[in-house]
């Protein structure tokens, strides 16, 4: 899904300015409708769906042709906006980033065209509105454990009491920390500032038990296999995998859910239509709308989307799901690496 602020090699942000478009000045040649914009994000269909969801209804509004690239990699953000040639107007990034870049690569955003009351608390940032959210949803094989499901978060770590294979993501940032602590009995209200050791303590428990997928696909994989008896995954992947006919089904006790945002990159050539952009990407029915096609967690709180009924079974935000907790982007955006670095070090050692 995203990687927060990512690492890239110098040779490899040197090489991208060369392609870097745009003046970087901040011109608006969409301000007043008419011309173009660049919306970059992570390919494939889940950009198709943010096409159909945000794009194709604002350009129809606004009269603005939106371009799409990815994907949104920040050793291309760093150099294009260092090199003062950037060619980027709208990009999705995690909402640390939003946090950690605000003022150098990312711009503020222009809050008087929108309501930061319509998300959830924590989320909304000076530099990066939510618009994609997503939980870390516990799922269990019914194949294996269907007469003896887990009923909380706290049994994903237990490895007495449901020994067996489980797999989650290494990426640290979507919420594997706080679903630790919370497993662990802190109270969401106290989960911040994250305990981290803490948190790599109780991954202890069932490290060994554990795969560390490197990618999504991976994930995929070892679910529709069945080759593991719990996942702590994100819900749009444990629908894909459903459907392709993986026996799993939740556990709604506490969900942590993340949150991507919509950031402006510092001298976007048309910033005053990104800015419009955003804020039409960022309304209820877009939310409900992408919501609906990917399979994701709506990012506004207004927001009503129609599920499939597979998607609506693994929706953490229906009433009586349990607790779903908000990852607060404003610790992550300036605890991130250090945080990474513990995480990276404890999955090595």
């Amino acid at each position: 899904m995203r990687k927060v602020g990512a690492v890239a090699a110098a040779c490899v942000a040197a090489a991208t300015i060369a392609g870097c478009g745009g003046s970087g000045g901040g011109s608006d040649s969409a301000g007043s409708g008419g011309g173009k914009l660049t919306f970059v994000s992570f390919g494939g269909a889940f950009q198709d769906n943010q096409t159909k969801a945000w794009s194709d209804p604002f350009s129809a509004t606004a009269g603005t042709k939106v371009l799409n690239d990815s994907p949104p990699e920040p050793a291309k953000l760093r150099a294009m906006v260092e090199a003062k040639r950037v060619s980027w107007d709208v990009a999705e990034f995690g909402g640390g980033n939003s946090v950690e870049w605000c003022g150098e690569l990312v711009e503020p955003i222009d809050y008087t065209q929108i309501d930061k009351t319509q998300f959830p608390e924590g989320t909304a940032t000076e530099c990066g509105v939510p618009a994609v959210a997503y939980g870390l949803v516990l799922v269990y094989n019914a194949d294996k454990l269907g007469d003896n499901p887990p009923k909380t978060l706290a049994d994903f770590f237990d490895a007495k009491k449901y020994p067996g294979r489980r797999v989650t993501s290494r990426e640290v940032e979507t919420g594997l920390i706080e679903s630790a602590l919370l497993a662990d009995g802190v109270p969401s209200k106290s989960l911040y500032p994250l305990d981290v050791d803490r948190a790599l303590g109780v991954w202890d428990r069932v490290k060994d038990q554990t795969t560390f997928a490197k990618t999504y696909g991976q994930i995929q994989q070892l679910l529709v296999g069945k080759q593991v008896d719990m996942g702590l995954v994100v819900q749009a992947r444990a629908l894909t995998a459903v459907k392709e006919g993986a026996p799993f089904k939740p556990v709604w006790d506490k969900t942590v859910i993340a949150t991507d945002v919509l950031v402006v990159p510092k001298g976007a050539p048309n910033r005053d239509a990104a800015m419009k952009y955003v804020a039409f990407a960022t309304k209820p029915e877009q939310s409900a709308k992408f919501a609906e096609l990917s399979g994701t967690a709506p990012s506004n709180l207004d927001a009503k989307p129609q599920y499939s009924p597979e998607a609506a079974a693994l929706d953490p935000l229906t009433e009586g799901r349990g607790e779903a907790v908000n990852i607060q982007s404003e610790w992550w955006g300036t605890n991130v690496d250090e945080t990474r670095r513990k995480f990276t070090a404890w999955l090595g050692g």
